[in-house]
């Protein structure tokens, strides 16, 4: 098994002498063999390893349970290891589960990875799992690019990779591994469940197919990823050339656009929602059928837009749909609101202030509870520099902020009704921190995206 695993690193190049990796692990047997994998190979390569768990809280005892054989694992082979713990369900906001826990765990990874300098997030996807995520998305009809499957590595960050160890493992040989190696991992009971189609077709569907129409059916899939795979670097790559981007704003132009063949037109698009929204979830080909079609306006599930405007055709991640509505910001804590997420902490004194994703208040001068919306009629402010109130939609437009992002940029308040914060853009100058500040009230605003 160390030698398969060796092979892949080497032929894909997912680790080299002297890097830094974080392990994601959740304590089952698959993230438990990566763990165990890597440790080995810690020496051959000069690894700097540490692990990472997720605790969503979403089974009572047995969630505590895993996060405690993850943290006596890690101090038995003397990794050091940090947990990141949600209560998922206060969060998750009629979203879809596995997805909303997916986004939290992702952006979990990339935090630490850059709290500890990791260039690389080793998660511990086999070969089992690669069969499965072809042929889901070959049953829900998914575009040639989903059926590449998953990579062995991809970009997550500037600086950061994703890499794959396990990729060319089987199931069965990272059981035979962890018998030998004497250790019994932890099993969610909730992946025995059907309720989930990634579970339905592991315990329902592909035994059927192996059994009763072709006992080479995984070798097949995974053949039809590899060459789908071949054809999706290629023509992404052409793709790309065709996106612009200019102040966070991504788009193509509308004449180069028109004059594209069909099927790179279709590609230009995926790729352009890509780089607005950082992934294709909920993209169908509806959508952009509607785009290619000249439609001046397109949603997209999950609050993009795709929009003509001034000769470019832009990809618009919008806010929450309902203007004004309000979702109370955890002080400390991370909140959710539509496409972003607010995080608050309460330090002391700070020399570092952040660029426009990030905002610094004197604590003291703040009324809590504080709050998210978007903007409303009447909505009035003291621009950072300023000492005088200037209207929102007068400063908005004094920024050249376009008409149609002004509805989606999120507003902090506080418990008066006071705009703290136009996220993104200015901070209120009655609330800054000044001199006599004993306590900073410091907020950071993410896309999910």
């Amino acid at each position: 098994m160390l030698d398969k695993v060796m092979n892949t690193v080497n032929k894909s190049n997912l680790l080299k002498k002297g890097d830094t990796a974080l392990i994601a692990l959740s304590g089952g047997p698959d993230s438990t063999a990566l763990l165990l994998v890597l440790h080995e190979l810690k020496t051959k390569l000069d690894l700097k390893l540490f692990a990472v768990h997720i605790n969503y809280h979403l089974r009572g005892e047995e969630s505590n349970k895993d996060e405690e054989f993850a943290g006596k694992l890690c101090s038995k082979l003397q990794i050091p290891f940090k947990v990141y713990s949600f209560e998922t369900k206060k969060l998750i906001e009629r979203r879809s589960l596995q997805d909303f826990a997916r986004e939290l765990r992702y952006s979990a990874f990339l935090d630490e990875a850059r709290i500890i300098g990791a260039g690389k997030i080793a998660v511990a996807h086999n070969k089992n799992d690669r069969v499965e995520t072809v042929l889901m998305r070959l049953l829900r009809g998914s575009h040639t690019s989903g059926l590449a499957g998953m990579p062995v590595k991809r970009k997550l960050d500037k600086n950061i990779e994703l890499i794959r160890p396990l990729f060319d493992l089987e199931r069965k040989e990272i059981e035979v591994y962890l018998k030998k190696k004497k250790i019994k991992a932890r099993t969610d009971k909730s992946n025995l469940k059907t309720e989930y189609l990634r579970n339905k077709l592991r315990l329902k569907l592909l035994p059927l197919l192996k059994k009763e129409y072709n006992p080479q059916i995984e070798e097949n899939l995974l053949r039809l990823s590899e060459m789908s795979l071949l054809d999706e670097e290629y023509l992404a790559g052409e793709a790309k050339k065709y996106i612009k981007e200019s102040k966070k704003e991504y788009f193509v132009g509308l004449a180069v656009f028109e004059k594209l063949p069909a099927a790179l037109r279709y590609r230009v698009l995926r790729e352009l929602i890509r780089s607005a929204k950082g992934n294709l979830k909920g993209v169908e080909n509806k959508h952009l059928s509607a785009v290619i079609a000249g439609k001046k306006s397109v949603s997209f599930p999950g609050g993009l837009v795709l929009l003509r405007s001034a000769g470019k055709l832009i990809a618009l991640v919008k806010g929450p749909a309902k203007a004004g509505r309000a979702v109370t910001l955890l002080v400390p804590g991370m909140s959710v609101y539509g496409n972003y997420r607010v995080a608050a902490e309460v330090k002391g004194m700070v020399k570092y202030f952040g660029g426009k994703n990030e905002a610094f208040f004197d604590a003291d001068k703040v009324c809590l509870p504080l709050s998210i919306r978007t903007r409303k009629k009447g909505d009035r402010f003291i621009p950072f520099g300023m000492k005088s109130f200037q209207k929102l939609q007068d400063f908005m437009v004094n920024e050249k902020i376009p008409r149609y992002k002004r509805d989606t940029i999120p507003l902090v308040t506080d418990k008066k009704g006071n705009i703290l914060w136009v996220s993104g853009c200015r901070a209120d100058d009655r609330f800054k921190v000044d001199p006599g500040t004993k306590k900073v009230l410091h907020l950071k605003i993410k896309s999910n995206g």
